[in-house]
């Protein structure tokens, strides 16, 4: 005599087979994936270029592991966020050319990505092996706000449609610094501050315009010897230059940091 729960049981495994038989998602139906030689041609990228194209295409001619997993999963500062990975994963460049079967739609852009970003994940379990997980841990973070006294640019016109954030353009020193902004919003001057300083710094200005500013600075006495690169002299300058320049107050706190910790990759068979 047999009770119901063997049955329910082997009903239960057939599912899982057969759920573990189907596509997790949508999938490219051609990929090529092959080395690109260390002594390969220097490749120019033009402003805004993205490998993500219409027809639900991704093709870049030269990529490695850690470029395409922070565009399949909008990792924002891969070399910040992402854990986990060899040391492979950044030197070695790949050209990739992906499509999907000819019946793919055509989508508005913003589904267009949705959906090469979901066939890029796929991809990356397929050919990579990639198996990764994302995390919110305490850290260190910069608190961006308006400093007493107010916000000391002015607020510029709005870009005309299609509205474009113009990136800030931002190097910084020991002794000196510059930004520049062209119809800049708060959320992109956060966002050149986190990749300079290689912290996240959080927008809490509640500034919604769009500014354009050319700033400058200097140390008082840069004629003192400092440290090459950019060190805790180089963030102090840049602190007192938000504050007396722009009308921002820079502090560090600790919040919430999203990272990605990859658990397990293998290198890809060429084809």
């Amino acid at each position: 005599m047999t009770t119901g729960k063997p049955i329910a049981c082997t009903a239960f495994l057939l599912a899982a087979i057969v759920s573990a038989q189907q596509p997790a998602g949508p999938q490219f139906d051609v990929v090529s994936i092959h080395k690109v030689p260390p002594n390969g041609p220097i490749i120019m990228r033009e402003p805004g270029f993205t490998p993500i194209l219409p027809g639900g295409q991704y093709r870049d001619s030269m990529t490695n592991l850690l470029i395409m997993i922070a565009n399949a999963y909008n990792v924002k500062f891969p070399s910040m966020q992402l854990r986990g990975l060899p040391s492979w994963a950044n030197n070695q460049e790949f050209a990739v050319a992906a499509k999907p079967a000819i019946d793919f739609p055509a989508l508005p852009p913003a589904e267009n990505k949705r959906q090469v970003q979901l066939m890029l994940r796929q991809m990356l379990a397929d050919r990579f092996h990639l198996q990764i997980h994302s995390e919110a841990r305490p850290g260190k973070v910069f608190k961006l706000e308006v400093a007493k006294g107010g916000f000391k640019i002015k607020e510029a016109e709005p870009p005309r449609p299609p509205a474009k954030e113009t990136p800030v353009g931002a190097a910084f020193g020991n002794d000196q610094g510059h930004m520049v902004g062209d119809k800049s919003t708060m959320a992109g001057f956060a966002t050149a501050l986190t990749i300079m300083l290689k912290q996240r710094v959080i927008d809490a200005t509640e500034l919604k315009g769009y500014y354009d500013f050319d700033i400058k600075w200097d140390a008082p006495d840069r004629d003192k010897p400092v440290a090459p690169g950019f060190g805790a002299e180089g963030v102090a300058l840049l602190i007192s230059a938000l504050r007396d320049q722009f009308g921002l107050r820079l502090t560090e706190t600790t919040g919430p940091t999203e990272v990605w910790v990859v658990d397990h990759v293998e290198p890809p068979t060429e084809n």
